[in-house]
């Protein structure tokens, strides 16, 4: 096996002593050992800094870098993408698990393939469950090389996921937008689609999902920015000229997220009393910018065009302030 690639694992970390040691040690314990292991500390008030420290001292694969809390992953990324130096990256969060033979399965494909992306099988990582649900390759296909294209289209209902090895030189002019909840959703799609080729191979990437701390699990003001997310994703698909059925499909879940933050919006607790007043002003120019004369038309021609009637239905509903109310009813209810 080719040992020479320098591979350059990221985990940004706040608060993660729970689960950090095991993170770590699933990394440092790889059969693959040429790694750069480069951990980003937002500023923890808990002993996540100490347990960072103390894996540096005994491995000196591992850098530590502390600032200022931020609050998302991509202000972590864009400030640790100068120190890179790895031939490819991969990504965790504080509280997912290597299976111990996962790097050096996906650097053995990409040898085989020379593609620029590879994924690895993916669990949704629950610890005490024996029946987690898998991605494992395309419909269970490893063998199947996808064009960046393709790999686009089929993440975007998470038919492969995001998890990847990524050739270092795909980030080059990358910047993870700061304005945006998730923007990770977001530019893993442009990588996609910068990739020579998609493939697939063995070893697996547990994705925690049972973590109640985890970010991802705790809504917050932030989380209303994931609209800027799915606005450039859209923007994106649009741009690259994919199927009007995709950009179709996608304006209709950026319509139905939109209408799930206006509700929460006005149940929510804030924690300072300004930010209420901030995301309902932002919703507010959202919906004039987004949802405008010109959605309308273009939307419920094509949906007339292809029998969408529940899509006609909805956007003319869209259009009456009663329907907001029972929408906002109906959220309530899920």
């Amino acid at each position: 096996m080719r040992s020479s690639y320098l591979v350059s694992v990221f985990i940004p970390v706040y608060n993660g002593e729970k689960y950090l040691k095991e993170t770590l040690l699933s990394i440092i314990n790889q059969t693959y050992s040429n790694l750069e292991i480069l951990l980003v500390d937002d500023s923890s008030t808990d002993s996540s800094l100490e347990i960072l420290n103390n894996f540096a001292s005994k491995d000196n694969r591992i850098q530590v870098f502390k600032k200022e809390n931020g609050g998302t992953v991509p202000k972590s990324i864009n400030f640790i993408m100068p120190h890179f130096k790895g031939d490819f990256f991969y990504y965790s969060s504080q509280d997912d698990v290597f299976s111990e033979d996962l790097i050096e399965k996906m650097v053995n494909r990409q040898i085989e393939t020379q593609a620029d992306t590879v994924l690895p099988d993916m669990e949704f990582y629950f610890e005490d469950k024996n029946d987690n649900k898998k991605i494992v390759g395309l419909n269970h296909d490893r063998n199947i090389i996808l064009s960046g294209r393709k790999a686009l289209i089929e993440s975007l209902n998470w038919n492969i996921h995001g998890f990847a090895l990524f050739r270092m030189s795909l980030f080059k002019k990358e910047f993870f937008p700061e304005d945006a909840f998730d923007s990770d959703e977001y530019v893993t799609r442009k990588l996609f689609l910068k990739s020579n080729k998609v493939v697939f191979s063995e070893g697996t990437f547990y994705y925690r999902q049972d973590n109640s701390n985890a970010v991802t699990k705790k809504f917050s003001k932030k989380n209303f920015y994931v609209l800027n997310t799915y606005k450039k994703l859209y923007e994106l698909l649009k741009e690259n000229n994919l199927e009007k059925k995709i950009i179709f499909e996608h304006q209709f879940i950026l319509l139905r997220i939109y209408l799930r933050l206006l509700t929460k919006s006005n149940r929510f607790i804030f924690a300072l009393k300004n930010d209420k007043s901030e995301i309902q002003s932002y919703l507010s120019q959202f919906k004039k910018d987004n949802f405008n004369s010109q959605f309308y038309l273009e939307n419920i021609h094509y949906a007339i065009k292809k029998c969408k009637v529940r899509f006609i239905i909805f956007i003319i509903l869209f259009q009456i302030p009663l329907f907001l109310k029972l929408v906002s009813i109906y959220y309530k209810k899920t």
